[in-house]
């Protein structure tokens, strides 16, 4: 038999060809498979980014110079093979943390088959950690805190189920605050006062406190002495005046034994009865809150269904408002059921006064004394329209060892501004704004304000059954048409 010498060559480098295809195609699979352990190798398809961190939290892990772990007693294919698509997004966000510093290791401990491991940290943590827990430990410092997987997520209870339900994800604004809270050198401790108050909020200023990285405590003023060594005081819309004796605890924080440098939130409200304490205490610092409700007379200010108390004001540039990125400046700040604050006074003696925000110069206070008048003769007065101040900053001072400190005493006319309705969106700068205002004037140089993540509008969704299915296309079925295809047209070559 004559063997036909150039079929034999083409056809021998036809096969050539084709193994080492399908061996770099193995051996490209083999290497993305180990990679995708160490390296963010997935990518996100989602309209919102919703299975990333943020450039804020990326920014921030950059800036670490010490070592983290994040220890999760739950075994990791919980996480993975979850039908939950929160679990999952939590998961994929731990990752993250990982892949985008050198000085954070995530682990999964499944403390039935490892019962052990979570001993070394026991003699720094006093509570329970249990199969269900993270662990955020600064392996320099020694520093912990403990969560429970439900601190990733917000939950609301379904009456027709009678069951609680994940309605969004803080998986990241609870991590970002973890690791900011046990690498900060000089961490910061916010004091909550527990009043009799209409407002719905507290909670809400509470979970920005901590999820920005701040010690929080409760006090009750009326049993309770306020911590000398605490950073920050809230005050969140008393409904009742304050006993002068509750006064006094104020006077007595923010003066410091004449050296200052305290800081306090005090958050007015519509549903306020006459409190004349109060009403002299910010007098002294400058600032009264007066009657009446705020509006706006340019309706493209108005937020629609607000009946005119709800509208947006912008935000200008300056220190107070370093917290935030210059991108996100254009973003409003929703003011919902304002009461006008008055600026009595510049500067007093060692007491300065500034406006923070104000309304337009379309903005007006609607009184009793004009809904009165319209009722009476069917027609509304005349309003007096200007820029009306909405958040004002005082700060009282003194020079000691010639160097200025300061008390400041931050006065919102709205405590409705840090609704969760406002605070957990990026189309308002409420809560960026509130994170920025307490960082500047307690001085915490670290400081990150994430918006919460609500999955319901996920558009991309993939299940570990379809990952696997993925996998064996790319990894088997793939570099096995190629080879069919090869052997067919070296067998048809081989032929002619």
């Amino acid at each position: 038999m004559k063997i036909n010498k150039k079929k034999l060559k083409y056809g021998t480098a036809a096969v050539v060809i084709t193994a080492v295809v399908i061996a770099m195609v193995i051996l490209l699979n083999v290497v993305l498979s180990v990679l995708s352990e160490s390296y963010n190798m997935n990518l996100d398809l989602t309209p919102n980014n919703d299975f990333e961190i943020s450039q804020d939290t990326k920014d921030y892990l950059a800036t670490l110079t010490e070592n983290v772990e994040i220890c999760t007693t739950v075994d990791e294919l919980v996480f993975k093979t979850s039908e939950n698509r929160y679990y999952r997004q939590a998961y994929e966000v731990l990752k993250k943390y990982e892949f985008n510093s050198d000085k954070i290791t995530v682990n999964f401990v499944d403390m039935t088959t490892d019962p052990t491991y979570v001993e070394k940290y026991k003699q720094y943590y006093d509570g329970t950690i249990t199969d269900s827990s993270i662990i955020i430990f600064n392996e320099d410092t020694k520093r912990i805190r403990v969560l429970s997987t439900s601190d990733l997520f917000n939950t609301e209870v379904n009456y027709y189920y009678f069951q609680e339900e994940i309605v969004s994800s803080k998986a990241e604004q609870t991590l970002t605050s973890a690791i900011m809270y046990i690498t900060d050198p000089e961490p910061k401790t916010a004091v909550y006062l527990n009043v009799v108050s209409q407002s719905m909020v507290g909670e809400n200023i509470q979970s920005l406190l901590k999820a920005n990285g701040f010690d929080l405590v409760t006090v009750d003023p009326l049993t309770e002495e306020i911590p000398a060594d605490a950073d920050l005081l809230v005050l969140n819309s008393p409904m009742n005046d304050l006993a002068p004796e509750t006064i006094d605890k104020l006077y007595n924080f923010m003066e410091n034994g004449g050296n200052y440098g305290k800081n306090m939130i005090y958050l007015a409200s519509m549903g306020q009865n006459e409190t004349p304490n109060i009403n002299a205490f910010l007098a002294e610092w400058g600032i009264a809150v007066t009657d009446g409700v705020l509006s706006d007379s340019n309706q493209q200010n108005i937020l629609s269904g607000t009946s005119g108390y709800g509208f947006a004001s912008y935000l200008t540039e300056n220190e107070y408002t370093g917290g935030i990125a210059a991108d996100n400046l254009t973003a409003p700040v929703l003011t919902y059921y304002a009461r006008p604050i008055e600026l009595l006074f510049d500067f007093s003696g060692n007491v300065s006064v500034i406006s923070l925000l104000d309304t337009a110069e379309t903005g007006y206070a609607l009184t009793a004394e004009i809904m009165q008048e319209y009722q009476e003769t069917g027609a509304m007065p005349s309003l007096d329209e200007k820029a009306i101040p909405m958040i004002a900053l005082s700060n009282k001072y003194a020079f000691i060892e010639n160097e200025q400190v300061l008390s400041n005493l931050v006065v919102f006319g709205s405590d409705e501004m840090l609704n969760s309705t406002f605070t957990e969106t990026t189309y308002y700068n409420n809560g960026d704004y509130f994170v920025s205002i307490i960082n500047k004037i307690s001085g915490k140089e670290n400081g990150i304000y994430i918006v919460e993540k609500d999955l319901t509008g996920t558009t991309f969704q993939i299940t570990e059954a379809q990952v696997n299915v993925l996998r064996i296309v790319i990894m088997f079925i793939l570099p096995a048409a190629v080879a069919v295809i090869g052997i067919v047209v070296w067998l048809r070559r081989r032929h002619k």
